[in-house]
């Protein structure tokens, strides 16, 4: 940054060769106080005195060597407010769930529900699901009062009013698409156990993580983990010590977890760490849930294919039913990908390269997107070859607002100082309540796409701000910058 001309009064103060060494302390401190003094800081265009934001973006650029791509779009007027390198390609992280919600709505309908059945067929039981994210998730159940298990104990009470107090059938696991494999090709191998990369499957359960609390007694450590079930083993070799270095190893069906390391301290705010196998996952607990409610299974859960069931042969005894809004909203107010990977394989062909190649195609076709401008690997956007252009991005967000149920997504984004992943950014008047936007961040990257509403709350402008090469370390100046445009976007909107 230029250093602004200091007057020579004050510098001749601050270069007194009698300065002892607590004199030097003093002199940086007033230094710094009067170069606040003399150059105010950045804003908004228009403001006498202060960076027009073309001056910040190339000052953000010139200083982190990050790159930005930027669109917004006045949606009343059409007219281009903001614009640089829009039609170049960009990774968009966690944006792309603003993809797979465009693709959710177009593909399913905005009445979509996803199923979960539970079926009698002969002396076994089956479940039939075909990805519904949010059974068993726990800040879903927070928010209605309930226990993770809460759905699952309706099952076991309708199997046990059907079968008795005693099953000696097996538990058959079945999904209405089939996966190879878990999760994507395209995801770090290297953060596999991490929650953001939890596996997808067409029965889900608890984010498809385990979730890890401790309690330290007399330098004793005792694991919880959740969800609890008695087909689970859990093999614990915590030590209290000064520092936190401790892991969870799942084998491959999830009947054994291996905890190892040190820990410091009881904690009450639990740890995520992926599981392996989400089906076998959600059966275990299943079976659980079953005992406690007094039925003694004797038989075992495996997983099945649709097309080796008869389905004209079972009955159904129960099913779980969850629109698409609610899916959606755990998506994206947080960010899960778990629950944006099982809507992209849903509204595909519930297979990871079938689901982008029809995602794409359906977003050129309803959205008018130009096929040169996007490219699509996953749903949540931690595949680091997903490509969307800024341009492109604005006119799907564009393409939502018009869309006849296109309120379904506008309600599941963040809200700038409300909740979400926005809930600290932009809380202070007017700011506060105005932008719902899609927060985006992997290593490298930085991204915010969404709305600046107008003072009556309706979508005013389309936006979409993709950073990346962010160094290592500095996401905050990209959290800066996009937080310095968005308010630059209100208060054009205010303007008019």
């Amino acid at each position: 940054r230029r250093i602004p001309r200091v007057p020579r009064l004050v510098m001749t103060v601050l270069d007194c060769s009698t300065c002892n060494r607590s004199i030097w302390k003093l002199r940086a401190i007033f230094t710094f106080a009067v170069l606040l003094l003399v150059q105010p800081p950045c804003g908004g265009a228009g403001a006498k005195g202060r960076l027009s934001i073309s001056e910040v973006l190339s000052e953000y650029e010139r200083s982190s060597r990050g790159i930005v791509g930027l669109c917004a779009i006045d949606l009343r007027s059409g007219r281009t407010l903001l614009n640089l390198r829009s039609d170049e390609l960009f990774i968009p992280a966690s944006n792309q769930k603003l993809l797979t919600a465009a693709f959710a709505l177009a593909s399913l309908g905005g009445e979509f529900e996803f199923t979960s059945d539970v079926y009698r067929l002969g002396k076994d039981i089956l479940i039939v699901a075909d990805g519904d994210p949010t059974l068993g998730d726990p800040r879903i159940a927070a928010e209605q009062g309930q226990s993770i298990y809460a759905e699952l104990d309706r099952w076991a009470a309708a199997i046990a009013a059907k079968f008795g107090e005693r099953f000696d059938g097996d538990l058959l696991l079945c999904s209405r698409f089939e996966l190879s494999d878990f999760r994507h090709p395209d995801w770090p191998v290297s953060q596999r156990n991490r929650w953001y990369a939890a596996p997808v499957a067409g029965l889900n359960f608890h984010n498809n993580c385990f979730d890890v609390t401790f309690t330290v007694t007399d330098g004793r450590v005792r694991p919880h983990v959740q969800p609890q079930t008695r087909l689970i083993r859990i093999s614990s070799t915590l030590k209290q010590a000064k520092r936190n270095v401790w892991s969870l190893q799942s084998n491959s069906d999830d009947s054994l977890l291996r905890l190892r390391g040190t820990v410091q301290k009881s904690t009450s705010e639990p740890l995520s760490v992926a599981a392996n196998h989400p089906p076998l996952l959600l059966g275990k607990v299943l079976v659980d849930r079953c005992i406690r409610a007094g039925v003694q299974m004797g038989g075992k859960g495996r997983c099945v294919r649709l097309s080796e069931v008869d389905l004209a042969r079972a009955q159904l005894i129960c099913r779980t039913a969850t629109p698409l809004h609610v899916a959606l909203k755990r998506a994206n107010k947080r960010s899960l990908n778990m629950a944006a990977e099982c809507i992209f394989l849903r509204a595909g062909d519930g297979t990871w390269n079938g689901s982008a190649r029809i995602m794409a195609q359906t977003l050129v076709r309803q959205f008018g997107l130009d096929a040169s401008g996007l490219v699509v690997r996953d749903g949540g956007g931690l595949s680091r070859k997903n490509r969307i252009s800024p341009r492109q991005m604005v006119r799907l967000l564009g393409g939502i607002v018009r869309y006849p149920s296109g309120k379904i997504v506008l309600d599941t984004l963040p809200v700038s100082g409300v909740d979400g992943s926005m809930r600290k950014r932009l809380g202070q008047k007017p700011y506060r309540g105005r932008v719902l936007a899609k927060t985006g961040y992997i290593a490298g990257v930085s991204c915010l796409s969404g709305y600046v509403l107008d003072r009556e709350h309706r979508p005013a402008v389309a936006f979409s701000i993709l950073v990346n090469k962010v160094p290592s370390g500095k996401g905050w100046r990209a959290k800066q910058l996009q937080d310095r445009i968005c308010k630059f976007l209100v208060r054009t909107v205010d303007s008019k």
